[in-house]
């Protein structure tokens, strides 16, 4: 405890020269990983949306199988995956091609973060549309609504106000599971800070450089989210013509 209170910080020699080089450089990866997995996760949810809701049952079946396997499949063991086994499914010449990429482990991480993700944001878009009135699209039928219509002003406002919070938990939990890809030793921040504690011992600093650098992107995201939702929520237009539709349900 004495040699706790005793530690003195010494961040000049953390914030300077190719230690600083190696932390921005973490920055910017671990954004990169952030920004693209969340984004092809959301795509990818939606089209599972759409799989789950289709009429054929085999499309269904392949749907929900995906689901299952993303959800209890840990993220790590996808990662692991993309990285050494994926590669290994193909022909000899575009095997030796991905194993001497050597942007293998980031690309790697990315399909493996999205896809992780993928599957818990379709089962919440879906849960977010299920929760519609079947009523509501009914009544939208006998006001002479087209299908589009009814997709855009009574099935996706009121769903996406239902999966809003749940779909901005799981981004932000997918942003904290960027520090995954360390174990593919990707150049994200974590790997950064841990290069420079081995190297400085200076692993109290390392440390609190990599939570305030998690805290500070998920507080930004999730405070813009907030935002998000209360301008959707406002919108008027929006909001009268569903509210049409409920009094004629």
């Amino acid at each position: 405890m004495g040699s706790i209170i005793n530690y003195e910080f010494d961040w000049q020699k953390i914030l300077s020269g190719q230690y600083l080089e190696w932390i921005l450089q973490g920055f910017q990866i671990s954004l990169s990983l952030m920004l693209l997995s969340s984004l092809i996760a959301v795509v990818l949810g939606v089209l599972l949306t759409f799989g789950q809701l289709s009429k054929h049952r085999v499309i269904r079946f392949i749907s929900s199988l995906y689901i299952e396997l993303c959800r209890n499949i840990p993220t790590l063991i996808w990662l692991l995956f993309f990285y050494y086994v994926f590669p290994e499914l193909f022909s000899e010449p575009v095997k030796t091609m991905l194993n001497t990429n050597p942007s293998l482990n980031y690309w790697a991480s990315i399909a493996g973060l999205s896809i992780s993700s993928s599957g818990y944001i379709g089962e919440i878009i879906r849960g977010g549309i299920s929760g519609v009135s079947r009523e509501q699209v009914s009544a939208a039928h006998t006001l002479g609504h087209s299908q589009w219509e009814i997709w855009k002003y009574i099935i996706w406002p009121q769903a996406i106000r239902i999966c809003f919070p749940p779909l901005v938990s799981r981004i932000i939990h997918n942003m904290k599971n960027s520090s995954l890809a360390l174990a593919l030793s990707v150049h994200e921040i974590v790997w950064a800070t841990q290069q420079i504690e081995s190297i400085t011992f200076r692993g109290i600093e390392a440390t609190i450089i990599a939570t305030l650098f998690f805290l500070s992107i998920n507080y930004v995201f999730s405070r813009l989210a907030l935002l998000v939702e209360k301008s959707f929520l406002t919108d008027k237009k929006l909001i009268n013509k569903t509210e049409k539709v409920k009094d004629v349900a």
